[in-house]
């Protein structure tokens, strides 16, 4: 089987699909777009007319379950929460061409189960396991969000894509095939940054362009407001042109071609935040939303993946960062994913992760550990037309703010779309 045929049958069937490509798309396959894309299903009469007009859209609920044996002081913990989520596009400029503009959205409502949050289970919350890292930073207790409010314009016969509005950073900043926090790895280690790269809020202003550079080569550069909340956008105007902090990225990459951008591919990512940000460790956030304190953060981040057989892509992936914004001053990933094990719709991924957590404030304020190791291994598959399930195993090594030696964490992730 070629690598064309396999893309083709992913786009059909995976779980983690990859997108359909009109021209160069530099979003990962959480971006709206590429979500709709992975839906082939067939659609009643009535969508079908709406997707010739140009407006797609899409739902789905997920629900995430954790629990570990090896809490924070030797006891069990748990922690669960569900996510809904309705988003769509719609072409309004060049619909039927490559150079499409396209009106894009995506809202969610986060919430708990439990009185700890799946994004606090790792070290925030008052069940924890004591693990410097995010085991599902996507699951929290937030409640209602807008992800995605922004216009997005390819160009140059879909060659070049610009955005701007409110946008999530992890669909344009170090992106590949398995880092979805829906689809892929739950662990953050294994996701956008491994880690080692500080990130903002998910729906923020924002600009980020993308182009090709000949066949092979393609930059990717985008500016955000690193104040900005996706539970109170209009405030971003605010945070963005009067108390100005910005997260900045610049990346260059090359790939096998536009259509294997995800698979074929290897980047580095310059990254920097500014100081005066409520993600930065050191930052303490006021009741009215003020930021005391907050330093600097940036570094620099690397990706490579290839299929080196039909169904088995590797992956390698790390940085190293300094200043107290990232939560690893170095992090290196390595594993494997694998397409189509047992059906054309069930994946596999492995992975495992060491990390060394942030000296300026983890190790130095906190009495963290120095070194933490981490495995992840996790079967994704679709039982039905609409249900998918994905059973999820970690193991970590020396959990760098427990008394335990080790910590396993045992998951469940289901999801019902539309």
């Amino acid at each position: 089987m070629t690598h064309s045929h396999l893309l083709t049958l992913l786009i059909a069937n995976s779980l983690i699909t990859l997108p359909a490509f009109s021209g160069a798309n530099f979003e990962s396959a959480d971006s709206v777009e590429n979500t709709i894309a992975e839906n082939t299903r067939p659609k009643q009469s009535w969508r079908e007319s709406l997707t010739s007009d140009g407006f797609t859209f899409g739902a789905d609920y997920f629900a995430l379950g954790v629990s570990s044996p090896n809490g924070l002081g030797g006891e069990s913990v748990d922690a669960s929460s569900g996510v809904a989520r309705i988003y769509g596009s719609w072409s309004l400029v060049g619909k039927d061409t490559k150079n499409t503009g396209s009106l894009v959205w995506k809202i969610e409502h986060r919430h708990s189960y439990t009185d700890t949050a799946p994004k606090e289970f790792a070290w925030l919350g008052n069940d924890q396991i004591g693990y410097v890292g995010m085991i599902a930073p996507a699951y929290s207790d937030q409640g209602f969000r807008v992800t995605d409010l922004n216009w997005k314009q390819r160009f140059n016969d879909g060659r070049g894509t610009v955005s701007i509005g409110w946008q999530d950073v992890t669909n344009y900043v170090d992106t590949y095939a398995l880092a979805s926090p829906w689809a892929g790895f739950t662990n953050l280690a294994f996701s956008t940054g491994a880690g080692v790269m500080g990130l903002p809020d998910d729906g923020i202003l924002a600009l980020s362009a993308g182009h090709m550079i000949g066949e092979n080569f393609y930059v990717v550069g985008g500016i955000a407001d690193a104040k900005g909340k996706s539970d109170d956008i209009f405030n971003g105007f605010d945070t963005l042109f009067n108390d100005t902090t910005l997260f900045t990225t610049l990346e260059l990459g090359w790939t096998a071609s536009q259509e294997q951008i995800y698979t074929d591919n290897f980047h580095v990512t310059f990254w920097h935040m500014d100081e005066g940000s409520r993600h930065s460790l050191s930052s303490r956030v006021l009741k009215d939303g003020t930021v005391i304190g907050g330093e600097s953060g940036q570094g620099v981040n690397f990706s490579w993946s290839k299929f080196v057989t039909p169904q088995i892509m590797p992956f390698v992936r790390g940085g190293v960062s300094e200043g107290d914004v990232a939560i690893y001053d170095k992090s290196i990933s390595a594993g494997f994913g694998y397409f189509g094990l047992g059906s054309p719709t069930n994946n596999l991924g492995f992975a495992v992760n060491w990390s060394e957590t942030n000296s300026d404030t983890l190790q130095t304020y906190m009495g963290a550990e120095k070194n933490q190791a981490t495995l992840e291994l996790y079967y994704n598959m679709q039982l039905t037309e609409y249900l998918q399930i994905t059973p999820d195993i970690q193991y970590i090594k020396d959990p760098a703010l427990s008394t335990e030696s080790s910590a396993w964490v045992f998951g469940v992730r289901a999801r019902v779309f539309i």
